[in-house]
């Protein structure tokens, strides 16, 4: 049986382990070579992990059957709450001249170098297990 490529919980599980694991690391090598840019690291960091974490959250919300009037609320705080965050956040960067473009980017894309490198390692582990006798 030729295995499938599948993203479920398990892979957006694995998506968040993997992406905290490399900030933790980039952080460690940024603290001890560049310091200037570990915030606007961590902070680009932390935005990529929040907006993939309410785009999980919304999509699971109005998948389910049965919204409801406060499914729609929620919905709402969560993205009126995400971009006050967000802006707090980028205020806080500007504000004390911490600002480094290209850390802030790493941080941000984090999350999809997370996904690709996972999707590549499934479709790997794929090609890997394939029945030699299909063609």
């Amino acid at each position: 049986m030729v295995p499938t490529l599948e993203f479920g919980d398990r892979f957006i599980r694995q998506v968040y382990i993997l992406t905290i694991s490399l900030t933790v690391i980039i952080g460690v090598i940024l603290f001890i070579f560049k310091r200037a840019t570990l915030p606007s690291f961590l902070i680009g960091s932390a935005i990529g992990l929040s907006l993939f974490w309410s785009i999980e959250f919304v999509i699971r919300r109005l998948l389910r059957p049965g919204k409801t009037q406060k499914t729609k609320y929620l919905l709402g705080f969560v993205a009126l709450g995400k971009y006050t965050v967000l802006g707090l956040l980028l205020f806080f960067l500007f504000r004390m001249d911490w600002m480094v473009v290209e850390a802030f980017a790493g941080g941000i894309i984090l999350v999809q170098a997370a996904i690709i490198l996972k999707a590549v390692g499934l479709m790997i582990t794929i090609l890997r297990k394939k029945d030699p006798d299909q063609p």
